[in-house]
């Protein structure tokens, strides 16, 4: 009798140990159901990095990404100038509702005209010939001073033309933003024009219409913050009068 007993203590403890087993695996798998996120959740954390490639601009970034071209400077620390990023660089696309630090409206004070010649160059920049430039010259208060940074194409053809606008975007987005203001452009070569092609921007000195070449004033194109010279293909390029 008592190991009858016995017998049937040891399954009545048998069949605890087996139903608590699984309710103690079904705790655990509930606990791991809690703890993943949602797919919804790692969707919104999902960050864009866009890499920069030749041709790319920041506003054209921004236009694929459906943001702005102020949005991505303010989000992007690290791009200094947002008229010039570099292939291979990474551009952060920040979330529609991501509240950012306004970097972009204090551009203009840090960018302030510098008094210092405009580079060590014999050099002597042309008078600009209002009958070859169109009516760019009406554009106003927008055209006051130089926010573009020293060294880099776009402040030395803002030099070259003071009359152009501020913050017409990195060369390669001056002709297509130029033509939304309302400015004369085209194909046709000019002495007095902006040239531009992708990823840059030049001021045209001279055209040989016998060849179909223009002699270009430029910076930042044989190195940083240095002017120089040359001739090229005048179908390179499209133009701002």
């Amino acid at each position: 009798m008592q190991f009858k007993h016995s017998v049937m203590a040891l399954g009545a403890i048998g069949t605890l140990m087996l139903f608590g087993g699984q309710s103690a695996g079904a705790v655990s798998a509930d606990t791991e159901k809690k703890d993943k996120p949602s797919s919804s959740k790692t969707k919104e954390a999902k960050k864009i990095i866009v890499t920069v490639k030749a041709g790319d601009t920041l506003e054209a970034i921004a236009k694929k990404n459906k943001t702005t071209y102020v949005r991505l400077f303010n989000a992007n620390k690290d791009i200094v100038n947002p008229d010039q990023i570099d292939v291979g660089e990474k551009v952060r696309v920040p979330a529609t509702k991501e509240k950012l630090q306004d970097r972009f409206s204090k551009l203009s004070v840090a960018a302030a005209p510098t008094s210092q010649p405009v580079a060590a160059s014999t050099y002597q920049q042309p008078a600009i010939q209002p009958s070859s430039i169109g009516s760019s010259a009406s554009i106003g208060a927008s055209s006051i001073g130089n926010t573009y940074y020293k060294g880099y194409c776009t402040w030395h053809v803002k030099n070259m033309r003071p009359d152009l606008p501020n913050m017409l975007g990195d060369g390669g987005s001056w002709v297509a933003n130029a033509a939304a203001q309302g400015l004369a452009t085209g194909s046709e070569p000019r002495v007095g024009a902006v040239a531009e092609q992708p990823g840059h921007v030049a001021y045209v000195t001279a055209v040989n219409k016998q060849n179909n070449t223009v002699t270009l004033s430029e910076m930042n194109y044989v190195g940083f913050d240095v002017i120089s010279t040359r001739t090229a293909p005048a179908s390179q390029f499209t133009y701002i009068y």
